[in-house]
């Protein structure tokens, strides 16, 4: 077994090589101009990773919209919409004005994630766009926002960064498809800021030459609580301990879903998991409601926002919800603040 794995990973070396040199080019052009970057109307902070699926970019983003308005800010959330339906040059999901009735877009037009973001972010903006310039000029041109927040943005180099801010979790390793890295790790000399997700977590050593003049920061990602609608009461995440539950997920990493869920005392009587960003079907749904019996049924919040209507009025469906707490928050602010003076 052992032989037939290292032949398998000797066969990806190739393709990993050429990805690799692909990245890298890129890269080039960008730093010598040859390909062009344009310039948003307003400062843009780029929150993202160099790694192929989560990293926990979404619930940082929601932390740092909200830490920038705690400071009279007006930020927008910008987003690339990703596996929304919507092809236009821009998209509004929220205008930041709350409503009853939450976001203005469907998941299945703006993509998942927008979708949380705007539910989580009910007085800030939430913009989506294929070419990011176009909903960066929308915050301000429609909302006068006055910095963007740009999700999964560190290689999205068709548009010029403020600040670069980027997420390790410590499993980064190597070019995908041997390894996971969707960039090189020398991509990091390009970070302005670096922050460590998890308590323990460390860079890998291959990462520390280019982390020698960055900002670095640690945050962990907690279970707040739980739901049944953004709108409704939180209760406390240890509501289910000790008690049956069902999982079911569709995100990058369900093993972190299932190691919080027991980590909280939850008996974890399934898991139900599905591939990153799937759309329940009723089938789906029945099937696990049907498994559940007289158990919870609990899911992240980002496939709470894909669910049916008729799924959540069961009353038997909850959302778990994740916060950010950033150690040493104040520096973190300064240093971004900082980072963000015109210079």
């Amino acid at each position: 077994m052992r032989a037939t794995t290292q032949l398998a990973k000797a066969f990806l070396l190739l393709p990993a090589a050429g990805y690799y040199a692909v990245q890298k080019v890129r890269e080039k052009a960008y730093s010598l101009g040859l390909l062009a970057s344009e310039q948003g109307p307003v400062p843009v902070v780029s929150v993202g990773n160099i790694l192929l699926g989560g990293s926990g970019k979404t619930p940082f983003v929601i932390f740092l919209a909200q830490s920038l308005h705690e400071i009279g800010l007006k930020p927008a959330v910008v987003s690339r919409g990703y596996r929304g339906r919507y092809r236009g040059s821009y998209l509004v999901v929220s205008d930041g004005i709350p409503r009853h009735e939450g976001p203005l877009v469907e998941p299945d037009v703006c993509g998942d994630e927008p979708r949380l973001m705007a539910e989580r972010l009910p007085g800030i903006p939430v913009i989506v766009g294929r070419k990011r310039i176009h909903p960066v000029r929308a915050a301000r041109d429609l909302f006068h926002c006055n910095v963007v927040i740009l999700d999964d943005g560190f290689q999205h180099l068709s548009l010029e960064r403020t600040v670069d801010v980027v997420l390790l979790n410590g499993t980064e390793d190597c070019m995908f498809p041997v390894g996971s890295l969707r960039e090189p790790i020398s991509a990091l000399r390009r970070a302005d800021v670096v922050v460590l997700v998890g308590e323990g977590t460390e860079p890998p050593e291959a990462a520390r030459p280019y982390l020698r003049d960055v900002p670095v920061f640690r945050c962990r990602q907690h279970p707040a609580g739980v739901h049944q609608g953004f709108s409704s009461r939180m209760s406390a995440p240890d509501l289910f301990s000790g008690t049956d539950v069902l999982l079911a997920s569709a995100i990058a990493h369900p093993k972190r879903f299932r190691d919080t869920a027991e980590t909280l005392s939850w008996s974890v009587r399934a898991h139900k998991t599905f591939p990153d960003h799937h759309v329940f079907s009723d089938g789906d749904l029945e099937e696990i409601l049907r498994q559940a019996t007289d158990a919870a049924v609990v899911v992240t919040e980002k496939d709470w926002v894909k669910l049916p209507h008729w799924a959540k009025k069961t009353g038997r469906v909850w959302a778990l919800r994740i916060e950010v707490e950033m150690e040493d928050e104040g520096s973190f602010r300064d240093v971004l603040l900082g980072l963000l003076e015109p210079r």
